[in-house]
């Protein structure tokens, strides 16, 4: 396929993309499991990677970036585990109202979020293309808990508590301490930005299945 044919397509398949970006097919699919670069699966399951994300994470592939440190992603998997181990079921009654392939999902669902969040974070002048996926992906978070039957309060504090567990592994690795003021403040606003444009995805996700089951 022609350079000019990929350019005119919204979406590429695991082998177009890998020879864009000049990589084995394996080594791409390897970063998309990973969360590193986002991408869609069909119904076959096979990965669908956006033109437009491809192209700029090979532009950011030649370009020095300031990426959150490895410290910081295991940071939020200890959180994770800790934070439903200290659930209140008095008040976050929404943990017990999911299944287990529903919690999994919806931990997977957390870590993909994650991967977007720390690209769109790192990118001031960029990113946008991460943060149209983050959107996509959360609204997929409101159709999960839908679909559990949690209520609509229920729902924002399931993705609260995601939210919370990200805050608090950043405050932990005292990451922002060491980037300087500038710096700290532009990842706190894009950081802000992101989860305020997710959770509005997941409450617009969750009221629409609401209205399309009546």
């Amino acid at each position: 396929m022609k350079p000019t044919e990929k350019s005119k397509k919204t979406w590429l398949s695991l082998s177009e993309a890998a020879e864009i970006l000049g990589v084995h097919f394996t080594t791409l699919r390897r970063w998309a499991d990973a969360g590193q670069i986002p991408c869609a699966k069909t119904p076959g399951g096979r990965r669908r990677f956006r033109i437009e994300i491809v192209e700029q994470f090979l532009r950011q592939q030649h370009q020095p970036s300031e990426q959150l440190p490895a410290l910081l992603e295991n940071r939020l998997v200890d959180h994770a585990r800790h934070d439903v181990k200290g659930l209140n079921p008095l008040t976050e009654t929404w943990f017990n109202l999911l299944s287990p392939e529903q919690r999994l999902e919806l931990r997977q669902t957390g870590s993909r979020l994650t991967a977007l969040l720390m690209q769109y974070s790192n990118r001031p002048a960029s990113g946008e293309a991460y943060l149209e996926e983050g959107k996509r992906i959360a609204g997929n978070y409101g159709s999960i808990c839908f679909q559990a039957g949690l209520p609509f309060i229920q729902t924002i504090r399931a993705f609260q508590f995601f939210q919370r567990s990200i805050l608090d592994a950043v405050h932990e690795t005292s990451f922002l301490k060491d980037i300087g003021d500038q710096r700290n403040h532009q990842l706190y606003a894009r950081t802000s930005h992101f989860f305020d444009e997710t959770l509005l995805a997941v409450v617009s996700q969750y009221l629409a299945s609401s209205e399309t089951k009546k």
